[in-house]
């Protein structure tokens, strides 16, 4: 009878260590699961963000550096200072006012002529931050 206790009782410890290590196995998957999700969504906002601030950039070069012209064509609007400024939602669509931004994108001039920087921000965060140039065309 005593053989019987041990056995049961060596059973039971072997089990107990099973679960604890499928427990710990399932904490470490979770946290991975977790830390693979938030990787993936920064990936996604960091891509959009470089999209957006190309085509940014690419609107300004094609206005020859005029803001008001770029600001029509990003569906923004251009601040007394001279900073372009268009407003987005979560879904990265474009808005007329911050009240309800999850991001901005602003294009500010630089110091030095035919240059400026596209900055696209969520709140406090910069997600991408693009310097860029253009030339301004001769005309004869």
């Amino acid at each position: 009878m005593k053989n019987e206790s041990s056995k049961s009782a060596l059973f039971l410890m072997e089990l107990i260590l099973a679960v604890l290590f499928f427990a710990l196995s399932s904490a470490v998957c979770a946290r991975l699961f977790v830390s693979s999700h938030v990787i993936s969504r920064e990936t996604q906002e960091a891509n959009r963000a470089a999209a957006l601030a190309q085509s940014a950039a690419a609107c300004v070069q094609s206005a020859e550096g005029d803001f008001e012209a770029a600001a029509k064509l990003l569906s923004g609007s251009v601040t007394a200072d001279g900073k372009l400024t268009v407003w987005y939602t979560a879904d990265w669509q474009p808005l007329n006012n911050a009240a309800n931004a999850v991001y901005c994108m602003s294009v500010l001039p630089a110091a030095s002529a035919e240059q400026a920087q596209v900055t696209v921000t969520q709140g406090d965060r910069i997600l991408l931050a693009l310097p860029f140039g253009w030339h301004q065309p001769l005309h004869l």
